[in-house]
């Protein structure tokens, strides 16, 4: 399970940090910018920082760091 526990928009991609829940590991999941939108309907909420998902999104990537 994974905490979104923050959301950056950059002009076509949406980058999501997740912390893993039990491990409290925080790396980026990077996706086009439309991922907020599916996920947020697909969750039924407004915002996404702070929700828990039980597993990752089925499209997007972990982004490289550093970058």
């Amino acid at each position: 399970m994974y905490e979104i526990i923050d959301v950056t928009r950059d002009y076509l991609f949406v980058r999501l940090r997740l912390r893993d829940v039990q491990t409290g590991v925080t790396r980026d999941w990077r996706y086009w910018d439309d991922l907020e939108e599916w996920l947020c309907k697909e969750h039924g909420v407004k915002d996404l920082k702070g929700l828990v998902i039980d597993k990752l999104p089925d499209y997007g990537d972990w982004a490289e760091s550093g970058k």
